[in-house]
């Protein structure tokens, strides 16, 4: 029974097969399309699934050499619209006596999706919790723009200068002149978004005119024109306590009505200044400096607009939105990240969904060309000791929370007062026992019902009896989290 139960329940990135006469389950290969087109997996064959008992049995398999020659051939034959699993990306395990057989699926590249079935794109999957299912019509046409790697460089028939909006340009240029040193004062607008890559003609053909691209019209297109091309372009910010709040403090969105900003570079700015006068400054110690952690804070929030414009999917039905409360700012926009969350966090690799939008940015110094921009954000926020951001992406959409507040601050917030000072110490060592925290309390007895009720309560855990009783956080507390990402700066981002 113990070895039925050292089997972990099926996940978004595990999934049991068993193999009865040691052949390969016609199912095999709904996962393996889900697994390639969502975020990469591992199929374990020769596993029993008990379902009203939630139990996964190991049983085995027989003969490991004929199941992967199967496999590899059935993929070969043409049973995938691409090949995915590779020779080396088998592996062995032995559980309890019996021999199980890994499938190691790897995520696809966004330009070789969808993986489907039997030469027919409606047998496209995507993984869903513990589950495969059929990627819907919306979906299918997601992972087809997606394999497009120049998403905004379409030029544009019957669009002109007048379809864009004048002063933004200008404010632009103005920018732009002013951190490269005049580099472009002699030119016209046109000529000078021409020289930007903006305004461009289709080279194959001879004596072709200059067009707009799209990324020309969603950076400064008036409003009315932007959705001509992208019917579902709305931008929005908002400022309110929490989420559940009802009211709004302030709201900008992207409209043709006098005030609004009516693009992206109009609204990165009235956003971006929005949202610096909402920080305050302040001042934390790096070695023995003093450093304006306000300007830090500034520093990444912009970075994050930029993250959420710049990777945005224009063509989805979804919106951008960034939500910024009392104690975070979202970023919500249409389209899955086009590198993983640890690329993000670690830096040096950028794969822009829009890269003629990201250029313009990284003109402007609004943004890191290196991709070091989600570096930049866990690193700073790790030296404010703020809570460490959260990024997550799925094929609609990406989202990153950014913390405004100090980590500690933000669990002690609904924590009976009582609870604080130990919570804090256990926080700052992380495990403890009780002679680490016995000079917080008046008393023993009140020291180990503050304890009890911390564990209670899921603050903390409890390992051991007697004197050699440990205290320490849960793996999915905040202070952990926070701690194992200074760790991975320190020791493996450097």
């Amino acid at each position: 029974m113990e070895s039925i139960k050292s089997l972990v329940p099926e996940n978004r990135h595990l999934e049991y097969k068993e193999c009865r006469e040691n052949r390969l389950p016609t199912s095999i290969w709904e996962t393996v399309s889900a697994f390639a087109n969502t975020d990469g997996g591992k199929i374990i064959l020769g596993v029993k699934e008990i379902k009203k008992k939630h139990l996964n049995i190991p049983v085995g398999i027989t003969d490991e050499d004929k199941l992967k020659t199967d496999f590899l051939n059935t993929q070969k034959s043409g049973k995938l619209s691409k090949m995915v699993v590779k020779e080396s990306d088998f592996e062995t395990k032995n559980i309890s006596d019996r021999k199980l057989l890994i499938i190691n699926v790897n995520k696809i590249s966004f330009t070789k999706r969808p993986i489907y079935l039997d030469d027919d794109i409606r047998k496209t999957y995507i993984r869903e919790n513990e589950s495969d299912r059929k990627a819907n019509g919306d979906e299918l046409k997601i992972f087809l723009r997606d394999a497009d790697s120049n998403t905004d460089s379409e030029l544009l028939d019957n669009f002109s200068m007048d379809d864009l909006n004048k002063v933004d340009i200008q404010n632009y240029y103005l920018e732009l002149q002013d951190k490269n040193n005049d580099l472009f004062s002699d030119l016209s607008l046109e000529e000078f978004l021409k020289s930007m890559g903006l305004i461009k003609r289709d080279r194959s053909q001879e004596n072709a005119p200059f067009k707009l691209t799209s990324a020309a019209l969603l950076l400064f297109g008036k409003f009315n024109s932007i959705t001509d091309v992208f019917p579902n372009f709305f931008l929005d910010f908002i400022e309110k306590t929490s989420p559940s709040s009802v009211d709004y403090d302030d709201r900008v969105f992207t409209s043709n009505e006098l005030g609004h900003p009516q693009n992206i570079y109009s609204f990165y700015r009235i956003v971006a200044a929005k949202i610096d006068n909402n920080i305050k400054n302040g001042f934390v110690l790096r070695g023995d400096r003093r450093v304006d952690a306000g300007e830090d804070f500034k520093r990444i929030t912009r970075e994050s607009i930029v993250n959420s414009l710049v990777h945005a999917d224009y063509s989805s039905k979804r919106t951008t939105k960034i939500s910024m409360y009392d104690d975070y700012i979202e970023f919500d926009n249409p389209g899955e990240m086009r590198v993983s969350s640890l690329d993000f966090i670690q830096g040096g690799t950028s794969i822009a969904r829009n890269p003629k939008i990201f250029d313009a940015f990284i003109r402007a110094r609004l943004g890191e060309h290196t991709g070091s921009g989600g570096y930049r954000i866990y690193k700073t926020a790790g030296e404010l000791k703020l809570r460490t951001p959260i990024i997550s992406s799925s094929i609609i959409n990406t989202k990153l929370i950014l913390w405004k507040i100090p980590l500690i601050d933000s669990i002690l917030k609904d924590m009976p007062e009582e609870l604080r000072p130990t919570y804090k110490r256990i926080a700052e060592k992380l495990v403890v026992s009780y002679s680490d925290l016995k000079d917080l309390y008046a008393s023993s007895y009140q020291g180990h019902n503050i304890i009890n009720e911390l564990v209670d309560k899921k603050y903390v855990k409890r390992s051991g009896k007697g004197k050699g009783t440990k205290y320490y956080l849960p793996s999915d507390d905040p202070s952990v989290r926070m701690s194992l990402n200074s760790y991975i700066q320190e020791n493996l981002l450097g």
